[in-house]
C-alpha cells in the first residue's frame, strides 16, 4: 500500500515536473508563437502607456482635454476631430501594425494585414508626433517589444522555479522515501497549479485574465518557490540540519 502511494506521488510530481519543463521550453524554442498568443495583451499595455504619455506630455498642441487635444490634431492634419476621435482607439494598433510590418522577419501576416487596412497617410503622420527624442510609432513598438519581452520572462521564471520545486520534491520522493500527508497535498496543489496555469498561458490564450486576476508569475509567488526549492534542497542534500538550526535558534530567541 504505502509503495503504490509514493510510486502515485513520483507520477504526479513527474507530471508537474514535465509540464512546467515543456512550458520553458515553449517559451525558448517557439518565442514568435507565443508571442502572436500574448499579441492582444501586449498592445493593451501599449495603449495604455500611449494614453499616459499622451495624457501627461504635450505635443505640440498645450495642455488641455482630450476632446481639445484631437481638436488641435485635426486642425494640424486636416481632420474631422470626431472622426479622429472614432479612430483613436485604433491609432494605436494601426500605428504598430505600419511600424512591424515594416521591420518584423518572421511571423509578418499579421502585421502585414492589420497595416493594410488603415489610413496610411493619417497613420503615418499621427506616427511622427515626437515625444521627447522619440517619436511615438519608435515609442509603441519600444514598449510592445518591452511588453513582450517582459511576458516571456515571466513564463520562464514561472517555469523555471516549479521545476526546481518539483524537482527537488522528486528528489526527496526516490532518495529519501520522503511521504507524509502535506508533503503529498503541497506536491498534488502545485502540480495541478502549474497544469492549471500552463493551460491559461498556452491553450486558453487568456492572459489578461491569467496575469491581471490570477497573477501566477508575481513575485511573491517566484519567491515563495524559491524558499520551497531552498528548504527542500536542505532536506533533500543536507538532512534538514539548516532547517534545524534555524529552528532551535528561533525557539530559543522566544520567551518561555
Amino acid at each position: 500500500m504505502e509503495l503504490a502511494g509514493r510510486l502515485t506521488l513520483i507520477s504526479i510530481q513527474l507530471a508537474g515536473l514535465v509540464i512546467s519543463a515543456f512550458l520553458v521550453g515553449v517559451t525558448f524554442s517557439n518565442p514568435d508563437q507565443v508571442e502572436e498568443r500574448l499579441r492582444q495583451f501586449a498592445i493593451v499595455e501599449v495603449e495604455r502607456a500611449a494614453e499616459e504619455v499622451w495624457s501627461q506630455r504635450t505635443v505640440g498642441q498645450g495642455e488641455g482635454s482630450r476632446s481639445e487635444r484631437l481638436m488641435a490634431l485635426s486642425d494640424r492634419f486636416g481632420l474631422d476631430a470626431e472622426v479622429l476621435d472614432a479612430q483613436r482607439k485604433e491609432v494605436v494598433p494601426a500605428i504598430l501594425a505600419l511600424a512591424k510590418s515594416e521591420i518584423c522577419q518572421e511571423n509578418c501576416e499579421f502585421w502585414g494585414f492589420a497595416s493594410q487596412l488603415t489610413n496610411v497617410s493619417m497613420i503615418e503622420r499621427v506616427a511622427q508626433i515626437r515625444f521627447g527624442q522619440s517619436t511615438l510609432s519608435d515609442f509603441l513598438v519600444e514598449r510592445y517589444e518591452t511588453s513582450v519581452k517582459g511576458l516571456l520572462s515571466d513564463l520562464r521564471r514561472f517555469g523555471l522555479v516549479n521545476v526546481v520545486v518539483l524537482s527537488m520534491m522528486l528528489g526527496l520522493m526516490v532518495f529519501r522515501n520522503y511521504l507524509d500527508w502535506r508533503f503529498t497535498a503541497f506536491s498534488v496543489a502545485l502540480t495541478s497549479y502549474a497544469a492549471w496555469a500552463a493551460y491559461g498561458y498556452l491553450c486558453n490564450q487568456n492572459w489578461a485574465l491569467a496575469i491581471l486576476l490570477q497573477d501566477w508569475a508575481s513575485p511573491v509567488y517566484q519567491i515563495a518557490m524559491i524558499f520551497f526549492a531552498l528548504l527542500f534542497f536542505d532536506w533533500l542534500f543536507l538532512r534538514g540540519k539548516v532547517t534545524q538550526t534555524i529552528s532551535y535558534l528561533i525557539a530559543g530567541a522566544l520567551p518561555g
